[in-house]
């Protein structure tokens, strides 16, 4: 539902922020890594945030990255780990601590975290290892394209072809035809998106 929130921060705690957007304040819960990238009171900062609904509440979550936003998805798209235990851990161990936990199957490392126990801890490092542990290339930098064409546009079509619901794999391999196809030439997201669409 929201991207991102770009606004001024009105009040800020370890665990929230409220963000003035236009007047109006959000909530927004924050994990300890995003909070203490926050700058002053006052000044301006852009949270890439996940919306939440639940029967009793609509909480937004925000994040100083797309990259632990993504693992804080992927995080709660395991069983018995809502958003509430996902933002502990990301409070608990950097992103980049997390990855090599997961990349060297240091359960310890995580078990260390309040509210993470054994079977917690092994259910991420055995569902996130080929998602996460790796510390994922973006599309823009692993596809080879033309100088032309930006990493930022790559990436964008490939995200658009993932919205549409199709694998990010079967979308890597949509745009990489593309581009192959279009070299020497200076083509838009759009267009690059639509002719990756014959290709799906």
């Amino acid at each position: 539902m929201y991207h991102y929130l770009n606004g001024k921060i009105a009040e800020k705690t370890p665990t929230a922020v409220i963000l003035d957007v236009n007047g109006i304040g959000y909530e927004v819960r924050v994990s300890l890594s995003t909070f203490s990238s926050l700058p002053d009171l006052g000044q301006a900062v852009k949270l890439f945030t996940h919306f939440v609904v639940r029967e009793d509440a609509q909480l937004l979550y925000g994040f100083a990255t797309e990259e632990e936003r993504e693992a804080f998805r992927l995080l709660i798209s395991i069983s018995g780990i809502g958003p509430k235990l996902a933002i502990t851990l990301l409070s608990g161990v950097t992103l980049k601590e997390l990855k090599l936990a997961i990349q060297e199957k240091n359960i310890p490392v995580l078990t260390a975290i309040s509210g993470i126990g054994q079977k917690t801890a092994e259910r991420v490092v055995i569902e996130l290892k080929d998602k996460i542990g790796k510390g994922e290339v973006s599309a823009g930098k692993e596809l080879s394209h033309d100088a032309n064409i930006s990493d930022q546009m790559v990436e964008d079509s490939v995200l658009a072809l993932v919205s549409l619901g199709y694998t990010k794999q079967k979308a890597k391999d949509a745009v990489q035809k593309t581009l192959k196809a279009m070299l020497g030439k200076k083509p838009s997201v759009e267009e690059i998106i639509r002719n990756a669409l014959k290709h799906v």
